[in-house]
């Protein structure tokens, strides 16, 4: 009987024992191949958007560090105020349309509407330091590729076919999900899928437990990887899980309801972040950015950081509060508080972020949604979430190892189990004409 004979007459058995194998603990079994070919399957995917997710942590460091001339500034005790800057860009360039205004780095910046380029402006001297692409080179490609699913316009790495919308098949995806934004979601759901699955194959019961957290290192490749492969897992559970549920959460609302649901928060308000201007008669006036930025600290102190320009009748203004700021890290678009003013009557506002919610609400829009970013926490301490986002590339090159591994002794084995079956059906006379031969 030739090999691939054998082979074949063998895989009836192999189903067998596989059978016997799923029956004896079959929820874990499930689990377990579950999480193997889930991996598998989408592992390449995953690696992608978590390795240029820990590369972005630093994305406004690198940002400031590779623009400063940008970033010049001049002391003074009286610097230039938000609309002063606005009014010199759009002077010295007719052409660009300010939609918004940030205090960053010690500049003061105005964007366009489309959040591509941007001007700086020496609060010092009121001189223009010059303009940028917000996304450009390397970080723009990973931005476009971590943050769009290669969708976002304009950025390098842009996939026409990849932004084209997902058509509605029994289910209504929110306005504007394409191609890309639900390979977003599908990634985020699977980095929820693995956290799960993989605490139940990392599991070593409670008499064993400390045993889920060894190394052996001179066991040989296959005990090191898979013990190194289980520690990793196990330690980056609970940043997968966070980066999972938010990150699916951004495109897809209802899997942020359903974290809510569990941990005891209310549905999020889909009119929170809204506002409704108060009608103006004809021909009154607007109020300016300076006077909007004043009626929004008088309802929140603290340091206006991000300001838009009028749109539907309102100001938005964002505002780093005194105390814990959980987006200070952000790059030109921080601030932990949202104050909506009228633009034509500053005594009409609303602080959003004030309103009382539940503390399951407060923890998930304060802690654990910026924590996706690592916003909420300085460079050194964002070293943490750099080498926790490297996890799924050393979970696959672990992973990878102890399946060739495991795949190459079953080849082994199967060989040496057909050589010792022909061996066995070889008659010994025959043998021994075929040495004389």
């Amino acid at each position: 009987m030739s090999t691939d004979e054998l082979t074949r007459a063998q895989a009836p058995a192999r189903s067998a024992e596989f059978r016997r194998w799923l029956r004896r603990k079959p929820v874990r079994r499930v689990l377990v191949v579950t999480h193997r070919w889930t991996s598998l399957v989408l592992g390449l995917f995953l690696v992608l958007e978590t390795t240029s997710g820990a590369i972005l942590l630093y994305r406004g460091e690198y940002f400031r560090a590779t623009h400063s001339d940008f970033y010049h500034q001049t002391p003074t005790e009286h610097p230039i105020s938000l609309q002063q800057a606005r009014d010199i860009v759009a002077t010295a360039h007719p052409g660009f349309s300010p939609a918004w205004v940030s205090n960053d780095g010690g500049v003061i910046a105005v964007g366009d509407p489309d959040f591509v380029e941007a001007y700086a402006v020496d609060p010092g001297t009121g001189h223009i330091n010059g303009s940028t692409r917000l996304e450009s080179g390397v970080m723009g490609f990973l931005a476009n590729l971590h943050d769009c699913g290669l969708t976002c316009e304009g950025y390098p790495g842009y996939v026409s076919w990849l932004a084209k919308p997902v058509p509605t098949i029994g289910f209504a995806w929110p306005p504007g999900t394409n191609w890309g934004l639900l390979l977003e979601v599908v990634l985020g759901l699977l980095m929820v899928l693995l956290a799960i699955t993989g605490i139940v194959v990392w599991w070593p019961g409670f008499r064993r437990f400390s045993r889920g957290f060894r190394v052996r290192t001179r066991k040989g490749r296959f005990a090191r990887d898979y013990d190194l492969h289980n520690v990793i897992g196990i330690v980056a559970v609970p940043f997968v899980l966070m980066w999972g549920v938010t990150g699916a959460a951004f495109y897809l609302p209802p899997v942020k309801d359903a974290w809510l649901a569990v941990t005891g928060g209310t549905a999020a308000d889909p009119q929170k972040y809204s506002f409704t201007a108060n009608a103006a008669a004809p021909g009154t006036p607007e109020i300016d950015i300076d006077q909007a930025a004043a009626a929004a600290l008088a309802k929140t102190p603290g340091e206006i950081r991000y300001l838009t320009t009028p749109q539907d009748g309102y100001y938005s203004v964002s505002i780093a509060s005194e105390g814990y700021q959980p987006y200070g890290a952000r790059t030109f678009f921080g601030g932990d508080h949202t104050v909506y003013v009228d633009s034509h009557d500053a005594t009409h506002l609303s602080d959003v972020d004030a309103i009382p919610e539940p503390g399951a609400n407060s923890f998930y829009d304060k802690v654990f949604e910026p924590a996706h970013f690592g916003w909420l926490v300085g460079g050194w301490w964002r070293i943490v979430w750099f080498v926790l986002g490297l996890a799924p590339l050393a979970l696959m090159l672990t992973g990878i190892s102890t399946w060739l591994f495991r795949s190459g002794s079953k080849r082994r084995r199967r060989k040496a189990r057909a050589q010792r079956e022909t061996r066995r059906e070889t008659p010994p006379n025959t043998e021994a004409r075929q040495a004389t031969a």
